[in-house]
Parts: structure tokens; C-alpha cells; sequence
């Protein structure tokens, strides 16, 4: 076994039925009122990364609480990365902890970019390191610096967020920081100039069963939509087709979707 997978195979994650859990601990102090104002100064970024995870945050959000998370959390990956689809995706997974929470990483597919599959497994890697050490921000800094690394910080539980962060690395107070900063933002996001999520309203896509090996330029053309259209709801992928194998679930936008009988041969019901 990988070093690296072995070492994340640290903390068994054990999932009991959801109940209800208090809010995220949000502290707005100077370091991250900063955050805020920079957010607000220059915010073509955050508006940017509110426009790309507006298909998702509804299913996030459900995520986070079906896992017993504070919904605030769905707002860790925009501190992470702004919200990407690219790289190591929004949560900025480790290849290792990818593979421990049962994410597909290879040639064809990189499920650390799809926002759904890879919330899935931030939600469960969070759950594990809230239940190692009881405390929500010394959890985030698990997240950040490694299970091992967290058991350094066990004695600041409860402790004030100002006496949390003067203990903390910089790089790893940044990110505590960006990440109330933006849930803080999002608590009331017209008073920040940003349009606010329905957490309500249906998902925007549906998936159908593609079968393997289909190429997006087939799908776009039977379904109507642009090739950049499937790229965008199915950041997973690649190339510029399915992966090999009996199926694929392949994402499509519901206002741009084609009726079924269009897409006979290529999709599998």
C-alpha cells in the first residue's frame, strides 16, 4: 500500500443517522473583517466562484447536513479554490484522501472536480476528523495540516478564535480566515452585492446513463447543446468522452435537454 494512502487511512469515518447540529462557530475579528472588505473591494472573484457552484450548493448543503455538518461548511471550498473544477477541485482533495472516501482518479475521470461526488467525500473526511477531536475549528485544522498534525493542537479546543489562530501557521490561518469571511458573506450576500442561493429551488441538471465510450461531441449533437455545455456539468471528465466501460452517468442542464427519444443508442435507460 502507498505510503500516503496508508497514512490517510488514519481516522475511520463511522456514519450514524443525521440530527440536527449547531451552526459553524463564525467569528468576525479584525483578521477576518480584512478578508471581507478584500472580498467586497475586488469581488468579480467571488461572484465568480457564486456563479459556478450555484448548481450545487442546494445538493452541498444537503450533503453537509445529512453527514451531521454545519451548513456553513459547503463555503470551505471557496477558500480552498475558489470554487474550481480544475486541478485537485474545489476541495482541493489529496490524491490519497481522494481514494480513502472511494473518489475515481485516473486516466479517463478525476471525481475530485466533480463538486457533488467530491463534497461527498470532503463530508466524510470532516466528519472524521469532528469526531477525533470534538471541536470544529481545530477540526479545519486537521483539514488542513493532516490528522497527524492535528493532535498538536487538541489542547486549544474550545479555546478562543483569536488564541486558536496566533498558535496556528500562517497559510493555515489564512484559510480559517478566508473561510468565515466567505460564509459570512453568504449569511447576508445583498448586503455584499451578490445575488443569494436558493436552498430550495430543484437541481438544474439530470443524469442519464451514457454508454461507455461515447464522445461529448455525439451527446452535444443529439442533445442540442454545446460541447462546453456537457464540459461544464461534468467536470470529471478528461477527455472529451465518456470513460470506457457498460455506462456513464453524464450530466445534462434541464432547460438544455434534449428528449430521450432524441438520444436513443447512446444512452441507457
Amino acid at each position: 500500500m502507498d505510503a500516503a494512502i496508508a497514512l490517510a487511512e488514519g481516522i475511520p469515518y463511522i456514519h450514524s443517522e443525521p440530527h440536527k447540529v449547531a451552526p459553524f462557530p463564525l467569528v468576525l475579528n479584525e483578521s477576518v473583517q480584512r478578508y471581507v472588505d478584500d472580498f467586497v473591494e475586488h469581488n468579480q472573484g467571488i461572484r465568480e466562484s457564486f456563479r459556478r457552484s450555484r448548481p450545487y450548493l442546494p445538493m452541498m448543503r444537503k450533503v453537509m447536513e445529512s453527514h451531521d455538518l454545519p451548513p456553513e461548511l459547503v463555503y470551505l471550498p471557496f477558500a480552498e479554490s475558489s470554487f474550481s473544477n480544475k486541478g485537485a477541485g474545489p476541495w482541493q482533495l489529496s490524491l490519497a484522501t481522494a481514494r480513502r472516501f472511494d473518489l475515481r482518479v485516473n486516466r479517463y475521470v478525476d471525481e475530485r472536480r466533480d463538486p457533488l461526488k467530491s463534497t461527498r467525500a470532503a463530508a466524510q473526511y470532516l466528519a472524521a476528523l469532528h469526531d477525533e477531536v470534538g471541536d470544529w475549528r481545530v477540526a479545519l485544522v486537521g483539514w488542513n495540516r493532516g490528522e497527524t498534525a492535528m493532535n498538536d493542537y487538541v489542547s486549544l479546543r474550545g479555546v478562543d478564535y483569536d488564541r486558536l489562530t496566533a498558535h496556528l501557521p500562517s497559510n493555515t490561518r489564512s484559510l480559517l480566515n478566508r473561510f468565515m469571511a466567505v460564509a459570512i458573506i453568504a449569511h447576508q450576500p445583498e448586503r455584499y452585492g451578490l445575488e443569494p442561493v436558493d436552498y430550495t429551488r430543484p437541481d438544474s441538471f439530470r443524469v442519464i446513463n451514457v454508454a461507455g465510450g461515447t464522445r461529448l461531441s455525439e451527446v452535444a449533437r443529439r442533445a442540442g447543446v454545446p460541447v462546453q455545455i456537457l464540459r461544464d456539468y461534468n467536470p470529471a471528465l478528461l477527455h472529451d468522452r465518456v470513460p470506457p466501460g457498460p455506462s456513464y452517468e453524464l450530466r445534462l442542464p434541464l432547460q438544455e435537454s434534449a428528449d430521450a427519444r432524441d438520444l436513443f443508442g447512446i444512452f441507457i435507460f
